[in-house]
């Protein structure tokens, strides 16, 4: 049954058992709310109508729809096919230009014939390009081939499936390898957890998570990967408020950039628009720099205002 804040089974408190899930609680529990329309700006700022400009009519599906929010993540071939690239790219450009040109220093200023030198740099130079420069070639071929549409050149980069959030049934998904479900449950049994734990720097590191309250799980939902480890308490009480907004089917969707084509497509969102004579294309027509001022003309009015909407109980014995 989908989240409906006007209209929800009242929930039973209940203490966290287990020593893990006790530990995943222990943070910072941000209340249920009926949400407001406060956006995180950190992650409307990811996508510009310009990308969006650039993949239309690609059939190229976006994480988020008025459906459902899908998270991924890269493989572990992935993240080491990417860490390949780097180090290829950093071959071509800097280091085998130069060891070309240190091959050639003997030939050129070397003493012994010319033709005992020239023996010298070809066996050299052959060496170098079939170990080197070949293998080089051929990873960034590969490359170049991925992004022009042959993946099935590259199988292993698949992306893992992580969560799933979807409005229209309320509920929330958790997957494990092989995208295989952990579980899955309505968005009211879980509650918002926010963690701190220093960084090496000295830095407080932050991890927002959805925890199950009646089940004794060893994980939680990482809702902050949607903005990173490093932002200010308040954006992730915004991005919270952004997915109370989003699950609960009584109000619009919130107005961002990535959601603006899935709008029309549901009904709540799609009524209040025509109420309120919202344009369709209003952020997907803005240019790149209108759409950054309009963002920071934004996080200045949200510096007075508050991060989450009233809050509300969901629970039937408080």
């Amino acid at each position: 049954m989908a989240y409906n804040t006007e209209n929800f089974t009242p929930q039973s408190s209940k203490t966290p058992h287990g020593f893990l899930q006790r530990l995943l609680t222990k943070g910072q529990v941000f209340p249920f709310t009926k949400a407001n329309d406060t956006i995180a700006l950190s992650l409307a700022g990811e996508i510009t109508p310009s990308y969006l400009k650039d993949i239309e009519g690609d059939n190229k599906s976006l994480y988020w729809n008025e459906e459902r929010l899908n998270s991924e993540a890269l493989s572990g071939w992935s993240q080491f096919y990417t860490f390949l690239l780097t180090m290829t790219k950093i071959l071509l450009i800097i280091f085998l230009p130069l060891a070309y040109l240190i091959l050639l220093y003997p030939l050129l200023f070397s003493h012994g014939s010319w033709s005992e030198r020239w023996d010298d740099l070809s066996a050299a130079f052959y060496g170098q390009t079939l170990y080197g420069t070949l293998p080089c070639l051929l990873i960034w071929g590969h490359y170049k081939l991925v992004c022009k549409g042959y993946y099935f050149l590259a199988p292993f980069l698949k992306s893992k499936r992580v969560y799933s959030l979807n409005r229209q049934t309320g509920m929330v998904t958790l997957y494990k390898r092989g995208n295989k479900v952990r579980f899955t449950h309505p968005f009211i049994e879980f509650d918002c957890v926010l963690m701190s734990a220093p960084s090496p720097q000295g830095h407080l590191n932050y991890n927002l998570m959805l925890v199950h309250r009646y089940q004794p799980y060893s994980v939680g939902v990482p809702i902050s990967n949607l903005i990173g480890t490093n932002e200010r308490v308040v954006e992730y009480q915004r991005l919270w408020n952004m997915i109370q907004r989003y699950m609960d089917v009584s109000q619009p969707m919130p107005d961002l950039l990535v959601l603006e084509e899935a709008r029309a497509k549901d009904p709540v969102t799609a009524a209040h628009d025509q109420q309120t004579g919202r344009d369709p294309r209003y952020w997907r027509d803005m240019s790149d720099d209108t759409y950054k001022k309009t963002l920071a003309e934004i996080a200045e009015k949200q510096k007075t205002s508050p991060a989450t909407g009233p809050k509300i109980n969901i629970f039937a014995d408080s």
